[in-house]
């Protein structure tokens, strides 16, 4: 497999994952509770555990 293939299956799996996200959403109750933020490319990420 070459280059251009694998990324071009990278891309569609990001694709695919940023359209029908799995496991979102907060628990509840919410035991555990973290935030985190990635400055060099701007993610943020909220985690929630039960």
């Amino acid at each position: 497999m070459n280059s251009t293939n694998l990324r071009d299956l990278y891309q569609q799996v990001i694709l695919e994952h940023y359209k029908k996200p799995k496991h979102k959403g907060k628990t509840d109750p919410i035991d555990r509770y973290q935030k985190g933020h990635n400055p060099s490319c701007g993610d943020t990420i909220e985690l929630t555990l039960q």
